[in-house]
């Protein structure tokens, strides 16, 4: 079966890429573009501008960032049947995945699920609203580092401005003494504790010469529960709807992981950011709308919370993409993708911590994914529109 096929390329992939030397050639994508160990083509940005805002509404940043090439311009073609969603590997194997079987993250796209009717507009808008056309992969920058804690990681302090407990508490957090926060502007760090089912989420993560941490935002996650915090301008306090990302959901939601790139498949939806990002209105799972930040209307766009997919009729194996890149294509035909942020290129996001970028090699590179034509997307029928303030 497909999936089965895919685990066993990533596994193949991974084992050309261990029999090479240190300094691996330039990966070859669709549209014939040359990635090399950076991610970064030299058709892309020099720089590649990524302009980021955050929950708090602080000021837009200029970054680095990537984007993957366009197509060539012949359309693949489709199947008639629905995607095959038989499992690659038996349950007892599969990769960790955080939330409730039958939480929004992790229950697949009903094969009747309806279609907005401005669905092919709203596409249009996502895809003209990037100077880099299609989609990629945030692995490294702006992505989001994951450490595993447990009961003997240590406690230290936590200093944070806003946190979905209160304003301005200290909180004893587990923080490894090598855990190391995206370099970027919104400094994310994710640390999962799966026996404790909880997770602490990061925004602008800062170590301290005292050993503590500070933090602007920091938020906890119950991992065995629906991945949903309280919507804003409901009956929970206001605070305790904020997450570490601008649409306030938990930073592992919806992250790549080499582990899933390995087995073949992954279980639940992915986050989407592009710079179209409807401002000040969200809808469910989402619980805070984006903030203004100069370059979005609250009139245009998907807003947070808006669900993406893939057509179901696609035939995958039919746009050439890399093992890794044809796993998440699958997922977003699948599970689709939440929109969850703004970024200035179209992307998806990947576990971006040290050791998770070394297993990519070989596997998935940032432009991997520019193989999905845009135009192939469709977007979900959303709920009621709740406004953010």
């Amino acid at each position: 079966m497909s999936r089965a096929r895919d685990a066993l390329r990533v596994q193949e992939a991974r084992r050309v890429h261990d029999a090479r030397d240190t300094h691996p050639g330039p990966v070859r994508v669709s549209g014939g573009t040359r990635l090399g160990s950076r991610d970064c083509s030299r058709d892309m940005p020099p720089s590649g501008a990524r302009l980021r805002s955050t929950s708090l509404a602080l000021a837009a940043l200029v970054t680095l960032g990537c984007a993957g090439a366009g197509r060539d311009g012949h359309g693949p073609s489709v199947a008639p049947e629905r995607l095959d969603t038989t499992p690659a590997v038996p349950a007892s194997a599969r990769p960790y995945r955080p939330f409730a079987d039958d939480s929004p993250w992790n229950t697949p796209i009903a094969a009747d699920a309806p279609v907005r009717p401005d669905s092919a507009a709203l596409i249009q808008h996502l895809a003209r609203s990037s100077r880099w056309p299609g989609l990629s992969v945030s692995i490294h920058p702006w992505s989001v580092p994951v450490y595993t804690v447990d009961s003997r990681t240590p406690r230290v302090a936590v200093h944070t401005s806003l946190s979905n407990e209160g304003e301005h508490p200290t909180l004893r957090w587990p923080v490894p003494t090598d855990a190391q926060p995206a370099p970027e502007s919104d400094g994310h760090l994710a640390l999962v504790d799966r026996a404790a089912g909880r997770a602490y989420d990061f925004f602008q993560a800062r170590r301290r010469s005292d050993g503590g941490w500070d933090c602007t935002l920091c938020a906890t996650v119950d991992l065995g529960g629906s991945g949903v915090r309280p919507p804003k301008g409901g009956p929970a306090p206001w605070y305790a709807s904020h997450g570490s990302r601008a649409c306030g959901f938990p930073l592992v939601a919806g992250l790549v992981t080499p582990d899933e790139l390995r087995a073949g498949e992954i279980r639940h939806a992915l986050v989407l950011a592009y710079p179209g990002v409807r401002q000040r209105w969200f809808v469910s799972p989402a619980s805070t709308g984006h903030p203004a930040n100069g370059r979005i209307s609250e009139h245009t766009g998907i807003p947070c919370g808006g669900r993406v997919q893939l057509d179901p009729r696609l035939d995958v194996d039919a746009l050439g993409l890399s093992p890794g890149a044809r796993v998440i294509a699958r997922a977003i035909q699948v599970y689709g993708a939440y929109v969850g942020d703004y970024s200035d290129s179209i992307n998806v996001y990947a576990d971006g911590s040290e050791a998770a970028r070394g297993a990519y090699a070989g596997v998935l590179a940032s432009g991997d994914t520019a193989g999905i034509d845009l135009a192939h997307l469709r977007v979900l029928e959303w709920g009621r529109l709740t406004p953010d303030g």
